[in-house]
Formats: structure tokens, sequence, C-alpha cells
């Protein structure tokens, strides 16, 4: 009986040891398994989603190099073809000196040219003679002597363009003491941005009428044929509007042939010599000064420029080149 009790004492001894345990008992191999599957499925997830954001980033750095290299090709194919746009425009001044003896606003090289298709591109060409606007250097000779009556006359454009006149004034004054470097002219309309109180709204108001490019030292810089109401307007106090408005009717049909406009006096209301002479010290008929603007697309990469041009002799020579 004692030794069953024993027996059983042992028994329950044995039990409470095993419950006991001061340490975990040891999982399963099953369990380990499953947790391992776990993890494993965890990092293939995270695997996947970083390679999938690798791709994505190769992917959009690939499609931003091959735009770029795309972009830099039309860039590149629409700048040879505004080059070409100069080209021609220069080709077609050239014949028209060959074949005019005056050069007017109804003559081919005056027509604009829009979006004319070149290889892959397209190219927009505009030719405006230079002598129909103003020259700011004239303000002054090369000496350096301040020229009252092209200050004047400057005055007068400045106002028909809403402005003051007394910046011509301070033009003159500005070119003289600054410039006598460069036979006291500017080299680009845009300096008259360094003449106080010449403000950019001041420039843009006034720009489109005047020019540095005709030859100052040629007096009779202005072309009748071509020269706008503005410029016209500016060049003798004594043309009034009816007459300005004469002179621009009558060279629709008429232009005016004889050199340096010796034929005004078959405008209404010009017979007055004297009347002709307080403005016809400048005019001429025909032209030797051109900018030409050109444009050029090539899917939808759009490269602009200007070149300014000289006809002098009939051979048509580069004379400034700029590019937006």
């Amino acid at each position: 009986m004692n030794g069953s009790q024993g027996s059983e004492d042992r028994g329950q001894g044995s039990g409470v040891r095993g419950q006991g345990l001061p340490f975990p008992v040891p999982r399963s191999p099953i369990h380990r398994l499953s947790n391992n599957k776990g993890m494993a499925l965890l990092m293939t997830i995270l695997i996947v989603v970083l390679l999938s954001l690798i791709i994505m980033d190769i992917n959009e750095r690939s499609f931003l190099a091959v735009t770029r290299a795309k972009n830099s090709v039309n860039s590149l194919n629409a700048s040879y073809i505004m080059r070409s746009g100069v080209s021609a425009a220069m080709g077609f001044l050239e014949l028209d000196a060959k074949g005019s003896a005056v050069d007017t606003l109804a003559e081919e090289w005056a027509q604009e040219i829009t979006r004319f298709p070149v290889g892959e591109g397209t190219v927009s060409v505009h030719i405006i003679d230079e002598a129909s606007k103003f020259n700011i250097n004239t303000l002054v000779n090369p000496q350096g002597k301040i020229i009252e009556k092209q200050v004047e006359r400057f005055g007068r454009l400045l106002r028909t363009a809403e402005l003051e006149e007394g910046l011509s004034r301070r033009s003159a004054e500005w070119l003289q003491r600054y410039r006598e470097e460069t036979a006291y002219s500017f080299t680009d309309t845009s300096e008259l941005l360094l003449v106080p109180d010449f403000t950019i709204d001041t420039f843009k108001k006034i720009e489109r009428y005047i020019t540095v490019y005709t030859d100052r030292r040629n007096e009779f810089n202005i072309n009748i044929n071509t020269v706008g109401r503005e410029v016209l307007t500016a060049l003798s106090p004594s043309l009034n509007e009816t007459l300005v408005e004469a002179i621009l009717e009558y060279r629709k049909e008429h232009p005016f042939k004889v050199e340096h406009a010796g034929d005004l006096n078959q405008v209404t209301g010009l017979s007055d010599a004297t009347l002709r002479t307080t403005f016809s010290d400048v005019l001429d008929v025909k032209s030797s000064d051109f900018t030409v603007k050109v444009e050029a697309n090539v899917s939808d990469t759009i490269r602009k420029g200007m070149a300014a041009v000289n006809r002098g002799g009939g051979k048509v020579k580069l004379v400034a080149w700029k590019e937006e």
C-alpha cells in the first residue's frame, strides 16, 4: 500500500514537475515551419514592391532621357530650318535688287510667308524694310554733334506714340556723352533703355518705329514707298493728317520712282516745293537694309530669330543675327 501510494506520489510529483518547468516548452517543428513561411512571403512582397519602384524609376528616367533627346533633335532641326528661312529671304532680296529699281510693299519680298513646309517642320518668314523706320543714330553725327532737325523729328515720333518729346534730346545728349568709342551711335535699339527715363514700357511703344541698321552717313535713309504713317508724320510739322493720307494712297497705285522721291509733286497738296523740302531731305525710293524675322516649328518645338542684312551693291550680306 505504501508502495502504491509512493507510486502515485511519484506520478503526481512527476506531473507537477512537468507542468511547472521554469522555461517555455519548445514549439513543434510544424509551428516553426508556419512562421518561416510567413516571413518568406513578407520578404517576397517587400522585394516585389522595391523592384516595382526601381523599374518605375528607371522607366521614368528613360522616358525623360528619350524626351530630352527628342527635344534636342527637334531644336537642332528647327535651328537649321530657321537659318534656311534667312537664306531664302536673302535670296529673295538679291533677286529683287536685279529686277526692280524701287522697293515697295507690293513686291514679293514684302509678303509674309507663314508656316511653309520644310523637311520635318515649317518656317515663317517676314522681311521688314529698315528704311521704313527712323534711325536713332541720326540724332548725332559721327563727330558727336547733335543734329537738331533729327532731334525734333524723333520728338514728334515720340509724341505720336504718346510719349514725352523730351526723351529725344536726352537720347542725343546721352549718345554725345557716352558713345565716343562707337562714333556716337547705338549698336541696338534696346540700348535706349540706358537713357534716363527710358523705361521698358516706353521702349515697347516706340520699338517698331526705330532702327540702327540704316547707314546714317547716307542722309536719304527713309524709303517713301515703305515708310509708315507714324514715321512719315514725324518728318515735318507741315505734314498734317490729310497730306500723309494723300501720300499713302498715291503710292498704292503709283509707287514713287524718281530718285530721292523727286515725284512727290504729283501728290495732291504737295505742289509747293517749299513744303516738300521740309521732309524730302531724307527720302529715297530704294532700300538697302532689312531685317528678317523667322520662326521654325518642328513637332511643337519653336525657335525664333532675327537677322539684319545689307543689300549694298546688290549683294546681300548678313550684318547681325539674334536668336531667342
